[in-house]
């Protein structure tokens, strides 16, 4: 019987923990799930913007996303660059934001376990 709680007690934490997503992947994923159903960029931008999950999103790293994509999407009206490019240069946003986040995630566990002396070197709390 402990057994069983401590299981069902297992599955709550990792469901918990786990539930919590960035906005820019909650972005990849709408950007994933649109471009399944279209072909060309400005359709999936539309797509991205019609979708109920990327209208609730509110921070610096979406609306930069949303920016980048109206500046694609005028190129593209604009002859000046194809559906294949924009979507190139929309996933490398995505993942230099990515990038980004993660890079700070992990200086700021690092900041956290230890302090770093004037060499540069950690040294422990």
């Amino acid at each position: 019987m402990k057994f069983f709680y401590m299981l069902i007690l297992f599955v709550l934490l990792t469901n918990c923990s786990t539930a919590y997503k960035e906005p820019v992947v909650l972005m990849d994923q709408a950007y994933l799930n649109c471009e399944t159903l279209h072909s060309e960029f400005i359709d999936v931008f539309e797509c991205i913007q019609s979708d109920e999950i990327t209208k609730n999103l509110k921070t610096d790293e979406v609306d930069l996303l949303f920016l980048k994509g109206e500046q694609l999407k005028e190129q593209i009206n604009q002859g000046k660059l194809s559906s294949i490019d924009a979507k190139f240069e929309w996933k490398k946003l995505i993942f230099d934001i990515k990038q980004q986040l993660s890079e700070s995630r992990y200086r700021r566990m690092y900041e956290s376990i230890c302090r770093v002396n004037y060499r540069g070197h950690c040294v422990r709390w």
